[in-house]
């Protein structure tokens, strides 16, 4: 088994293990990006009700969003394991050091995709659940969501 080094695999989760005080951090910032992003979509897609919204749906969201992002780490952690054992190539391998080869940045740019769709769903179906609205201001909601909240952290090498 070759030996790798986990630079972003799972940025900010490695970063938050290694430096558990960046929770302190982390959290609230997600927090606050998550809420903005709800806030102002809620005012242009669903017009005068953005707090009511808010405070329906932003723990759901605050939540999925996490749960949304270690599945993708999961992906990349899952994959970069399996190349090591199944010596089926190296792209898990480049994503590791950042999209330093179009395999290693498809790689990660699927991680994010997969993220970003998990958020999608889970916001549609159950973090809007109780929500008051048709079905397409939702799921315009939902895409406003996940596009801007998906973890494009994965980019960054760490290095």
């Amino acid at each position: 088994m070759k030996n790798y080094k986990l630079y972003n695999v799972m940025f900010p989760i490695w970063m938050l293990i290694l430096f558990p005080a960046m929770w302190l951090i982390v959290i609230p910032a997600n927090f606050a990006i998550d809420s903005a992003v709800l806030l102002l979509g809620a005012h242009f897609f669903l017009r005068g009700r953005a707090k009511e919204i808010w405070k329906k749906s932003i723990l759901k969201i605050f939540i999925f969003g996490f749960l949304s992002d270690f599945i993708g780490a999961g992906f990349l952690t899952a994959g970069l394991y399996a190349s090591s054992y199944l010596d089926f190539g190296t792209v898990f391998e480049e994503a590791c050091n950042g999209p330093q080869s179009i395999g290693g940045f498809f790689v990660l740019l699927f991680a994010v995709l997969l993220s970003g769709v998990c958020i999608y769903f889970a916001d549609y179906k159950f973090a809007f659940k109780k929500i008051e609205a048709e079905a397409g201001e939702k799921k315009k909601l939902a895409l406003l969501i996940a596009v801007l909240t998906a973890p494009y952290t994965f980019f960054i090498p760490l290095y």
